[in-house]
């Protein structure tokens, strides 16, 4: 065999293999590990606000037979600085209905980064 049938199968593989494996793990895997130590360190270390979503889209993602909705609220810090973050989160059909724009719910934020929140699902009162 020459050295032409080589390198058109190792591009092949390059192209059919390699890139759309990165691709995934770049675009898909990456985000959602991210999206999950950020998320555990917001609650562990974070501070709770009460936040009104603003936006809630589900989408084309799916875990666990659950659909991934896209929520974005708005709050207040302590320092009374409104901020607008968004975060990642599985919903059951019973939970689409409670996290409907308009509705409000907790969450916690960083306070070193605001826009670093996690979904706090209990009540806050203040």
């Amino acid at each position: 065999m020459d050295i032409l049938f080589f390198v058109v199968m190792g591009l092949i593989a390059l192209v059919f293999g390699i890139y759309p494996m990165a691709r995934f793990l770049y675009q898909d895997v990456y985000p959602y590990l991210k999206d999950s130590f950020t998320h555990s360190e917001v609650l562990q270390s974070g501070i709770a606000v009460n936040a009104d979503i603003i936006a809630a889209h589900q989408t084309s993602a799916w875990s666990g037979s659950k659909p991934i909705y896209r929520l974005t609220f708005k709050f207040k810090t302590r320092e009374q600085v409104e901020v607008q973050a968004s975060l990642n989160h599985t919903l059951n059909f019973s939970d689409i209905e409670r996290f409907k724009p308009g509705n409000g719910t907790t969450i916690k934020y960083d306070p070193a980064n605001p826009q670093r929140i996690a979904l706090y699902d209990r009540p806050l009162f203040l």
